[in-house]
């Protein structure tokens, strides 16, 4: 019997983007759904364009003849306890975990190393900062402010709705209410809600060590694509910024139209406009579909990953 490729969660938000990555990617894998959710039923749910049946993660078991297994959410507690346990004791078991949970043990990274076949991917809000790093790194960036305006699809697909409700009430002039978010968001932005603050900024240090690095993350009331305002001190001759920029598949921005966060949802490329520079600084301005630009950059990841480490 073949061996499966598991997607756990593929009805969430990066589920849906990374599903159909996988299918067009790795045909030759069939493919398994599961929900990590408190609840025992079985789901139907659109998956890469077909109805598929989510079941349950039952015993852990059914995961250790996995292909390779994909994290897509974060897992109910319990479900995350047990996931970690079992991980830790299938060290061999290849995996990407892209839930920003941290499931898997040790820091995140990017790039699969050649010795581990488990891979911890970095938070999706930290994608758009780390390729610009990824982009300028020739011109060896020696510190780097970020200021990230998180969207409300970082939080859930169902936190997108209350945002809607939120809006609505705001307009007519009911009071709005707040449950899944921390707070009303409509027309408005707050810190991003860390559970320990300073472990984003401290996830992107250990991603480029050599660069000292500040993060200051907001959660706004936006519906999808999240932007960066970035200034970095560099080595290197800041002339070069824009064709490497380029280069790195960014997409430059053209005309009088403000670059908003919403001219990122749904693109495949991140777009940056050039805000000045100093003798030493570029200031730049960047918008990217975070949920998208995760999914690309995870399916890479896995292709990588099952290279080196190919199903028996």
């Amino acid at each position: 019997m073949a061996r499966k490729l598991v997607v756990l969660d593929p009805g969430s938000l990066l589920g849906e983007e990374l599903v159909p990555l996988l299918s067009s990617q790795f045909p030759q894998l069939p493919r398994a759904y599961l929900h990590t959710r408190p609840e025992e039923d079985h789901l139907i749910l659109q998956v890469a364009g077909e109805a598929a049946v989510v079941a349950p993660l039952g015993g852990l078991e059914e995961l250790e003849d996995a292909a390779a297994i994909v994290l897509t959410a974060r897992p109910a507690p319990q479900a995350r306890e047990r996931l970690a346990a079992f991980f830790q004791a299938n060290p061999h078991l290849p995996c990407l975990d892209a839930s920003g949970a941290g499931v898997l043990p040790g820091p995140p990274s990017l790039v699969p190393s050649p010795e581990k076949p488990q891979l911890r991917f970095p938070d999706p809000l930290l994608l758009l900062p780390s390729l610009l790093l990824q982009a300028l790194a020739p011109l060896e960036p020696r510190e780097a402010f970020f200021t990230v305006l998180a969207p409300v699809s970082s939080v859930g697909g169902e936190a997108l709705d209350e945002l809607a409700a939120q809006a609505v009430a705001r307009l007519s002039g009911e009071k709005p209410r707040a449950g899944l978010l921390p707070a009303v968001l409509a027309f408005d932005a707050i810190p991003y809600p860390e559970k320990t603050p300073g472990t984003l900024q401290q996830e992107l240090q250990a991603l480029f060590p050599a660069t000292r690095i500040a993060l200051h993350p907001l959660l706004a009331g936006v519906f999808h694509a999240h932007s960066v305002l970035a200034t970095f001190r560099l080595a290197g001759a800041k002339a070069e910024a824009k064709e490497l920029l380029s280069a790195a598949s960014f997409v430059a921005h053209r005309g009088k139209t403000p670059l908003a966060p919403s001219r990122g949802a749904g693109e495949p490329q991140a777009a940056f406009q050039l805000l000045g520079s100093g003798p030493e600084t570029l200031t730049l301005w960047a918008v990217g579909d975070h949920l998208l630009l995760s999914a690309q950059a995870a399916a890479q990841a896995l292709e990588e990953l099952l290279r080196a480490f190919p199903p028996a």
